[in-house]
């Protein structure tokens, strides 16, 4: 079995400055790409304000689910290069279109957010090898995540009710 490598042991080159606040990077290793911040942020900072583009019925591994049947792209495009991470740093919040900072962020880490803070059932589930210390190692949506261990998180609006309605 291949060894998973750790998104913090790749070794990242700069791509291109996004907004003068993300640079985009992409990692030697594997091709794989991710956002990391331009500039220090302090916990609870509304890093950046983005737009819903293409709402559709039909999720993708790309868009952000806002309803049973609804589910939008991000705009800009940079933003889908956020991976995902059981302790994240982001959260993408649908409701007001903003990316706000759930810790301090300093210039140079990668942006994370946890998918299924915005995910109730996944179009492509996926082994984690986010390397958190509390690591769900599995990522299919919070339908298959506890509610009690969902409600340490910040969860768009969506996920909230799905939560209520399932209890």
């Amino acid at each position: 079995m291949d060894q998973l490598i750790l998104s913090k042991d790749l070794h990242w080159e700069k791509v291109a400055i996004c907004e003068k606040v993300f640079l985009l990077k992409k990692a030697n290793e594997n091709n794989a790409h991710g956002l990391f911040a331009n500039k220090n942020f302090k916990k609870g900072d509304k890093m950046f304000q983005f737009k819903a583009k293409n709402i559709v019925s039909k999720p993708t591994y790309l868009t952000v689910q806002i309803d049973d049947n609804k589910h939008f792209s991000l705009d800009p495009d940079f933003l889908q290069y956020m991976n995902h991470s059981c302790d994240p740093n982001v959260f993408l919040n649908s409701k007001d279109l903003t990316l706000t900072a759930l810790k301090s962020i300093n210039k140079g880490d990668e942006l994370s957010f946890f998918y299924p803070s915005s995910e109730w059932d996944m179009e492509q589930p996926f082994i984690c090898n986010c390397g958190a210390l509390q690591c769900h190692r599995y990522i299919a949506g919070a339908h298959a995540i506890k509610s009690e261990v969902l409600e340490k998180y910040t969860l768009n609006e969506y996920i909230k009710r799905k939560l209520s309605e399932s209890r």
